[in-house]
């Protein structure tokens, strides 16, 4: 079946050819899951946060503008004061038993909480998986974070990942998305920064390569003063993958000495790569700064020739500079452990 998705939130002339991205795809039947893990070497504080998993058959519905059934849910709630050291894991596995997950995660922080979380998605096997999820996340006060998202799905499956957030007076919220694996790939971002002095950071990123298509929506929307927004990409594809990256900073009557920035980069690693971007700043507030850059285009030619003197191999000389480009976004990330699987997993997709 043929779906209409992720839409920009303003559109602009079709021949562009970036406002929404048709998919054909098939749903498979959704039932149970049950294959999820959660881990923190802080044992006794993770007693202390509340997380409820809720096992319900419900229509989810996000801003990527499909329906499907339910079939997992966890709420967390970071309670005041409550203060995390090392990051909270969430590790959901997929495999034959297991070939769809769509779940929705809400994370609230309340006032000067700080936790960090990091959640998973590995495939244990090459069957086609499907994956689909709506995270939302409510930053209280004087909260701060880190959300670290992980698709590390097989070459067979389709990611969807939509994202919602409500940021309050002070809080901070960083987000770093890791888009490796699926054959689609389509994400959508979409924070709202209604306090004064509120703060949201978005990096992605992606590695695309045989025929598959990345979609990349995000939308910052600045309501109040003094807010600080960025958004981040680094991106590598090859083959006949066909990527796409639509971000949107929109500032708000009342977003006084606010600022926002965003930038994107694309490696383009074949003859036959696609890439789009549509970067968007919208005003409505004139005591505002805002900046946007985008780049696309294949590895330059001196710092290939600069590295293979070394004697390295060329096609080990452009996996040490795409991986230089991922560098500071996957050493963001709070977990040694993690920051080598995905970069093992970046590896295998450059081979």
């Amino acid at each position: 079946m043929e779906y209409i998705l992720n839409h920009t939130p303003l559109k602009t002339s079709n021949n562009y050819g970036i406002n929404n991205i048709k998919l054909d795809i098939n749903i498979p039947t959704v039932r149970n899951y049950d294959n999820f893990l959660i881990m923190s070497t802080e044992v006794d504080k993770l007693e202390i946060i509340n997380l409820d998993v809720i096992k319900e058959n419900k229509n989810l519905t996000s801003k990527i503008g499909i329906e499907v059934k339910q079939n997992y849910g966890i709420d967390i709630i970071v309670p005041k004061k409550v203060e995390m050291k090392e990051p909270i894991i969430l590790e959901f596995n997929l495999d034959e038993d297991s070939i769809a997950l769509v779940e929705n995660i809400n994370i609230v922080y309340e006032e000067n909480a700080k936790a960090d979380f990091i959640i998973k998605y590995i495939s244990i096997d090459d069957d086609e998986q499907f994956h689909y999820l709506k995270q939302i996340t409510k930053a209280s006060s004087n909260s701060k974070g880190s959300i670290t998202i992980i698709n590390m799905l097989n070459e067979n499956s389709n990611s969807f990942i939509a994202i919602e957030n409500n940021i309050e007076d002070n809080a901070n919220i960083e987000y770093n998305l890791i888009e490796l694996g699926g054959k689609n790939k389509i994400s959508n971002y979409y924070a709202k920064l209604k306090g004064n002095m509120s703060k949201n950071v978005v990096k992605n990123v992606y590695v695309g390569n045989n025929n598959n298509i990345i979609d990349i929506n995000y939308n910052i929307e600045i309501y109040g003063q003094n807010a600080k927004c960025k958004i981040e990409s680094q991106g590598a594809i090859k083959d006949n993958c066909k990527k796409n990256f639509k971000g949107t900073i929109d500032f708000k009557e009342g977003a006084k000495k606010s600022t926002g920035s965003e930038n994107e980069n694309c490696i383009l690693l074949s003859n036959t790569a696609r890439a789009k971007s549509l970067p968007m700043l919208l005003c409505h507030e004139e005591d505002v700064e805002g900046e946007h850059g985008v780049s696309s285009g294949k590895i330059d030619d001196d710092k290939l020739f600069y590295i293979m003197t070394r004697g390295i191999s060329i096609n080990e000389a452009k996996r040490l500079i795409i991986k230089a480009h991922f560098s500071d976004i996957i050493k963001n990330i709070k977990d040694e452990n993690t920051q080598s699987e995905i970069e093992n997993k970046v590896d295998k997709l450059l081979q």
